[in-house]
């Protein structure tokens, strides 16, 4: 490959990898803060008026399509973004905080490990984010919430789907919450409420959902912040002698190498890609990959199980016409009890996917019962099980020894087996979304296949340098000018989607790095 060596205009004080979720966010806040940023994202930008449809199949383009492989036990494959804005481009918006319970399992129910940090510690953070992405919610609802400040926007209305399920979860005592979602429920910041077309998952194409590609990178690019699309870094460069990274290389379309040269560099690729990223980036201090001395890098590897229950009612239910996911959430199965044989839980909330989506997450894929089971789509309504899985060593992303993508780069290898703990609490949670759909009135339920989803946990978070890989602060604790700002840092998963919390952490992270700038210790 040819290598190109840019000018020595090309030095930022900060470097993000992958502008997704975290990435922008950080863009905005530190060019907000007078920084120079450089944003490098592997996938291409993408016009939501110009490129966007309400076209299930055409939108795929908008996730992860590069070669990974998978074993284990139980192989997973979860889904992510591609392109400017990353996930936020296709996910479903579902932007609940963490419990309290969530950072400290190890201590409450002597699983996983305790995070080095409390809700407390994050709560301003939440709040600043629900208020520049635009959360739509209702504090106060649940009886499990902390007390909170208001949402910036109400929650949106249950559709017709939602309310009759919500009346199948009073009759078995469980108390139907209304979701909180990063959708517009009136006009917000320039931003057109939500016209419940359903297609959040495929990219919307108003302005209604919030994506970082809507909201803070638009901002920090007005400040000064440089966004590069189709460039994918390859390798982190590192000084022996200073022990700091420099910058990075990348690959821009056409497969030349370029160099960026940056005072900080923070990683926010996501679970997969971030660990894939410093396992390429070897050197003679770091052979096993870079800022590994604790060899955690990739270990812990941690999903959500994620398994759709449908049930079919006599009446027209158009479960499509409004948010597809979490319209409607239920929380009574969220925490650990006495009376069950497993710790943790599970979220429920009201799904009802595409038609595509719909058949191929459902229990058969063939013949006449996945023919009926079609044609009854709009007579459907159903419940997303979104299960905390429990974080194992021996759960891992990896290097391939023998797969490479177009670039000659060894791809990720998720490897992946459920727990004990996880099957039994998956048992439980089919048990009862189907119990919940009867109760609501349907005539017939299907439970479908168990899935993965919200990545997590490949380069945790913790105080012990022996047992971490970051700090609290997203450190690194090897090189003091690296950091990673995504849901790898989590030391546990959570029972909920992880997104808005990986936005506070890296928003706290944001703030740490100008303070120590401020300092002269970065």
């Amino acid at each position: 490959m040819e290598f190109i060596k840019v000018s020595n205009k090309e030095h930022y004080d900060i470097c993000i990898v992958g502008v997704g979720a975290c990435g922008g966010l950080l863009a905005k806040q530190l060019s907000q803060e007078g920084f120079s940023v450089i944003g490098l994202e592997a996938g291409p930008r993408y016009s939501p008026v110009k490129d966007y449809s309400n076209d299930e199949v055409e939108m795929l383009k908008l996730f992860w399509n590069e070669p990974r492989t998978y074993g284990g036990a139980s192989p997973i494959h979860v889904n992510s973004g591609f392109g400017v804005g990353g996930g936020t481009q296709v996910w479903c918006a579902v932007a609940d905080r963490f419990h309290a319970a969530d950072f400290c399992i190890k201590s409450k129910d002597n699983v996983g490990v305790d995070w080095p940090i409390e809700y407390e510690d994050l709560e301003p953070y939440y709040e600043q984010v629900e208020r520049d992405f635009g959360i739509s919610g209702n504090a106060g609802e649940s009886p499990w919430e902390k007390p909170r400040n208001q949402y910036p926007m109400p929650a949106i209305e249950w559709s017709w789907a939602c309310k009759i399920l919500a009346n199948g979860v009073r009759k078995t005592g469980a108390i139907p919450l209304h979701g909180s979602l990063a959708i517009a429920s009136t006009a917000y910041q320039g931003r057109d409420p939500c016209n419940k077309c359903g297609f959040c998952i495929s990219g919307c194409i108003s302005t209604a959902k919030s994506s970082t590609l809507n909201t803070y990178i638009p901002k920090a690019e007005a400040l000064g912040t440089k966004v590069l699309a189709e460039s994918f870094v390859y390798n982190i460069s590192y000084d022996r002698k200073k022990n700091r990274v420099t910058g990075v290389e990348y690959l821009d379309a056409d497969q030349r190498r370029h160099h960026i040269s940056a005072r900080i560099v923070i990683l926010t690729a996501g679970a997969i890609e971030t660990p894939r990223l410093l396992l390429l980036s070897t050197n003679g201090v770091f052979p096993n990959g870079l800022a590994n001395s604790s060899g955690l890098i990739g270990k812990y590897f941690t999903a959500h199980y994620a398994i759709n229950v449908y049930g079919i009612f006599n009446q027209k239910m158009n479960s499509y016409k409004g948010p597809p996911l979490g319209n409607l959430v239920v929380h009574d199965w969220y925490d650990t009890k006495q009376e069950r044989d497993f710790v943790r839980g599970y979220t429920l909330e009201s799904n009802i996917p595409q038609p595509f989506s719909y058949g191929i997450a459902g229990p058969t894929f063939w013949g006449g019962e996945l023919k009926d089971m079609i044609k009854a789509y709009s007579y459907s309504a159903g419940w997303w099980i979104l299960g905390e899985g429990l974080p194992d060593e021996d759960n891992t992303v990896t290097l391939d020894p023998k797969v490479k993508d177009h670039r000659d780069l060894p791809v990720g290898r998720c490897t992946y087996r459920w727990l004990e703990n996880d099957e039994k609490s998956m048992d439980h949670a089919k048990r009862t979304a189907v119990s919940l759909l009867e109760a609501a009135g349907a005539k017939k339920t299907y439970v479908g296949a168990t899935l993965a989803a919200c990545p997590s946990g490949t380069t945790r978070m913790g105080a012990n340098p022996k047992t971490s890989v970051v700090n609290p602060y997203c450190q690194s604790h090897d090189i003091p000018n690296l950091f990673i700002g995504d849901t790898s840092v989590f030391p546990t998963g959570g029972g909920v989607a992880g997104t808005l919390t990986a936005m506070a952490v890296a928003s706290r992270a944001g703030e740490y790095i100008t303070d120590e700038i401020s300092r002269k210790n970065l």
